[in-house]
């Protein structure tokens, strides 16, 4: 399956299925670059239109978001969004809803398991 800038939310959808799993059924979205895309929920596809401004923001500057919507279906909640690219192009994004606001951060944190430290990139565990 090849993602491309003009993929429509169907074209989304197993590639979309497949990260909500991965995430143990957190809320997912993805659109590509000039399509509004799905949103996920519950092991179900709730919207096949969704434009997502977080969305649109990651693909717009080509970078990783995390932030915190002030509107929409996911207002209030803690959202990470990643920009998909080809190459350098960026032609979509997918993003995961944080319903736990932020806990499982925190818990990492916390924690501070040094027998964790081999699995994850510095930037994502700091000492």
């Amino acid at each position: 399956m090849i993602i491309s800038e003009n993929s429509k939310a169907e074209d989304l959808i197993p590639i979309a299925k497949a990260i909500h799993i991965l995430v143990n059924k957190l809320p997912i979205t993805m659109r590509s670059k000039n399509y509004p895309g799905v949103r996920l929920e519950k092991g179900e596809v709730v919207d096949k239109n969704f434009e997502g401004y977080v969305l649109k923001l990651a693909i717009e500057k080509g970078e990783v978001i995390k932030a915190t919507p002030i509107i929409g279906p996911y207002k209030g909640l803690p959202v990470i969004v990643v920009p998909i690219k080809e190459n350098d192009k960026v032609v979509g994004a997918v993003g995961v809803v944080d319903i736990t606001a932020g806990i499982f951060e925190d818990i990492l944190a916390i924690a501070r398991r040094p027998e964790l430290y081999k699995f994850l990139p510095e930037d994502a565990y700091p000492r």
